[in-house]
């Protein structure tokens, strides 16, 4: 079963799965747009809807549902993928906490281009992997 924007306490997240062995499985996509140096970095702006994400999926988690969070970055070039600490920290220290409670966190480096964008394949995630904002 698949259904998509499905609410979970007092998030709605993107996609909802329940394999045939009865595994139910929670994934919440993020939008990656901020990159430098080839690392892409998530957010590029605080985000209190992107930290009760993270916690949600965490609690879901730990009731024994799966939980992802697949960040979709909108750069080829990408070659690790990370949590922008400096802008947000505890969106960092929420992240590490989720990973610890098995919350898998996936990351994607896109083609883009004026009449489309394609997934080209998986990148490293590393939420401790350190990013330099340029405009910091």
């Amino acid at each position: 079963m698949y259904k998509r924007e499905v609410k979970y306490r007092h998030s709605k997240f993107d996609i909802y799965l329940e394999t045939s062995s009865g595994q139910k499985i929670f994934v919440e996509v993020k939008g990656m747009t901020l990159e430098n140096e080839s690392v892409g970095a998530f957010p590029d702006a605080p985000t209190l809807r992107g930290l009760k994400h993270i916690e949600e999926l965490t609690q879901a988690q730990l009731e024994g549902y799966h939980a992802y969070v697949l960040f979709i970055a909108q750069f080829e070039h990408l070659h690790i993928a990370t949590i922008h600490e400096v802008m947000q920290p505890e969106l960092a220290n929420m992240t590490r906490y989720a990973q610890l409670n098995g919350v898998q966190v996936l990351a994607y480096n896109c083609q883009v281009t004026s009449d489309e964008v394609r997934v080209k394949q998986a990148i490293p995630f590393d939420v401790d992997y350190p990013f330099k904002d340029p405009i910091l």
